[in-house]
């Protein structure tokens, strides 16, 4: 991992004008971006956008750290990092297709955290980043979430392990594809790695079929409301889009990935773990409007040049992407509908809608 970048002193001027940014120190940091970085970006971005697009989860949204291709900065980062360059993560290629549709009040700022998941958040805790959304997240703000994936490939405790064991190597594709259920209740007690994933597996073992899938209906649905809700809190933005995890690559590369994805059957079988993400389940977030996005429509898994290390966004990757966040935040019709006939719902408070589960 790389060493935490520490801020110089960025205390405002005289006019309340923020303090240009270093670029290479912004985008050095591994673990999303220094909050006091955020703190100016944020400050100017302000000054000519009546709407800000926070990304928030994971490194599906904050895949800056994986490659190195930059930009000339654009849509107001031109004004704040020195010098004016921009990693193409997806926060670029958002803020790129607010400039190409010429939405002149909308911009995006990645408050998202490479590495990090839901257990990193457990017992009602957030990180320093999504304190910040919290803090400055208004009514005229759109929020992506992503976020559920390392608590499966990267640090799986106990009880996801064992269910995913089950999941993979035990659950015939049918049964995923055509009798899968769960209804899973929110007890909204969320213990991360202290209690292994228990309370979860027993919520999901007596209100799932067939044996596993409660459990990741309960990762999935009722641990990234439960996460949502307290990003949030009482400030309700005017959209909240939940990602529904994309497709990872088929082809084996050599990535850290390689030894998780062959445990899923995913090297072999990559059919069935896609049937588990394609599943969905219900969620609320009362007081404003909530949009699913499939990504596995994006990323379908077929095409390695989307992809590095087979689980991150390539800058290819990420502005498909983009373009598709962007459509859902536009509420476009019709780009989201599948051939297999799914497609994601939306409504407003109080809002229930579709989202991934891991669970058919």
């Amino acid at each position: 991992q790389a060493a935490a970048v520490q801020p110089a002193n960025l205390g405002y001027p005289l006019g309340g004008f923020a303090m240009p940014v270093p670029s290479t120190a912004y985008y050095s940091e591994y673990h999303g971006h220094v909050v006091e970085y955020l703190e100016e970006v944020h400050a100017e971005l302000r000054r000519s956008h009546g709407s800000v697009i926070f990304l928030a989860g994971d490194s599906s949204l904050d895949n800056k750290h994986w490659f190195q291709r930059n930009e000339d900065a654009i849509n107001g980062y031109e004004r704040i990092l020195q010098p004016p360059r921009m990693k193409t993560d997806v926060c670029y290629w958002l803020n790129r297709e607010a400039v190409q549709r010429d939405l002149k009040e909308i911009c995006c700022l990645n408050t998202a955290v490479e590495a990090t998941s839901l257990n990193s958040r457990a017992c009602c805790t957030l990180l320093e980043q999504d304190a910040f959304i919290r803090g400055h997240i208004t009514a005229d703000d759109y929020l992506v979430v992503s976020i559920g994936g390392n608590d499966i490939a990267l640090t799986p405790v106990l009880c996801t392990v064992l269910n995913l064991l089950i999941l993979s190597w035990c659950t015939p594709v049918a049964c995923l594809d055509n009798c899968a259920c769960a209804y899973p209740c929110n007890s909204h007690f969320d213990g991360g790695c202290a209690t292994c994933g228990l309370p979860g597996c027993l919520s999901g073992f007596l209100c799932g079929w067939p044996p596993a899938v409660g459990y990741f209906a309960d990762l999935f649905k009722n641990r990234v409301q439960n996460y949502v809700s307290r990003l949030i809190g009482r400030t309700k933005p005017k959209k909240v889009i939940i990602c529904m995890i994309y497709f990872l690559d088929e082809k084996v590369t050599g990535s850290w990935a390689d030894g998780a994805l062959s445990c899923m059957c995913y090297n072999f079988y990559p059919y069935r773990l896609q049937s588990a993400i394609r599943a969905t389940q219900r969620i609320q977030i009362p007081g404003t409007e909530v949009v699913a996005v499939p990504l596995f429509r994006v990323l379908d898994g077929k095409t390695s040049n989307d992809y590095v290390q087979r689980v991150e966004p390539s800058p290819e990757g990420g502005r498909k992407l983009a373009s598709t966040l962007m459509d859902a935040i536009l509420g476009v019709e019709g780009v989201l509908v599948g051939s297999d006939g799914f497609t994601p719902t939306n409504s407003s408070a109080p809002s229930q809608v579709t989202m991934s589960s891991g669970v058919e």
